[in-house]
């Protein structure tokens, strides 16, 4: 029990205690930075006898500048909605993604005005019809060749695609048969004793192809002239035998040139036709 008076009395205080004992507790530093925030080495000490603690100024950087604080945008815009400052600002890819979105849709509404048909506008089907109703009307009373309603399809300033699309549905309409006319028309000038001559010249005026007046004027020009002129005169001299024989004659020539005859010939199947229709006539009456 002697020994429990003499022991000292338990310490209240850690520092005190510690202070007892000779025990020199350094000073708890409290970092100024926050936990994960990378700790700063320490400078560099002086060496030049200014004291252990001295820092050398020569290394101490200058601060840095802050950087400026980034603009926080007060108003995004998409597609009609909107975020005002009340709630979060979407990031920037998903800020791409919808003005990406909103691009797609203004070129997808682009591209269906574009293909949707305008009701002002003249339709092809309606030009086509119109050029093929004004064929019929040019072709009523008489045969014409595709040249020349072609040209007149283009003096009417009908487009391009119009007219050959026109002069299409003439054909199968057989509106237009140039090869079937040009036959049907040598076959006609040929009964009415027209020359070849004539006809090729005629028929070309009417804007029919070359190569098709050669293949339907061939067997006429292999023809004699001089006999084709001299009964086209003899049957004109029979119906002039009550004229005089030189005013019968005027007559017989002139018939067979225009005919489509050279005046030279006319004139030399003219006199022998008159001859031979009085030479005839008197003999009947004897």
């Amino acid at each position: 029990m002697a020994d429990d008076a003499t022991d000292p009395v338990p310490f209240q205080d850690a520092e005190a205690w510690l202070a007892a004992r000779g025990v020199r507790r350094d000073p708890i530093r409290v970092p100024l930075t926050p936990p994960d925030a990378p700790t700063p080495a320490d400078p560099p000490r002086r060496t030049d006898g200014a004291g252990p603690d001295a820092v050398d100024p020569s290394t101490l950087a200058e601060p840095a500048p802050s950087a400026p604080a980034e603009p926080v945008a007060a108003t995004f815009v998409d597609s009609g909605s909107s975020v005002t400052g009340g709630g979060p600002a979407p990031g920037a890819r998903e800020a791409g993604r919808l003005a990406g979105d909103a691009l797609d849709e203004a070129v997808r509404r682009a591209d269906e005005r574009a293909a949707r048909p305008d009701p002002s506008a003249p339709r092809l089907e309606d030009d086509v019809a119109e050029a093929v109703a004004f064929l019929r009307r040019s072709t009523a009373m008489a045969p014409q060749s595709e040249s020349r309603l072609r040209t007149k399809l283009r003096e009417r300033e009908t487009p391009h695609a119009v007219v050959e699309l026109a002069l299409t549905q003439a054909r199968r309409e057989r509106l237009v048969d140039d090869a079937a006319m040009v036959g049907a028309l040598v076959e006609e000038r040929r009964r009415k004793g027209h020359a070849p001559a004539r006809i090729r010249r005629d028929l070309r005026q009417r804007g029919f192809d070359e190569a098709l007046l050669d293949a339907a004027l061939a067997p006429a020009e292999q023809e004699d002239a001089e006999a084709a002129a001299y009964a086209l005169a003899q049957e004109k001299a029979q119906r002039c035998t009550g004229l005089a024989p030189e005013a019968a004659f005027r007559r017989v020539a002139a018939h067979v040139v225009r005919r489509g005859y050279p005046e030279g010939l006319a004139r030399k199947v003219a006199r022998e036709a008159v001859f031979t229709a009085r030479d005839a006539e008197r003999t009947a009456g004897h």
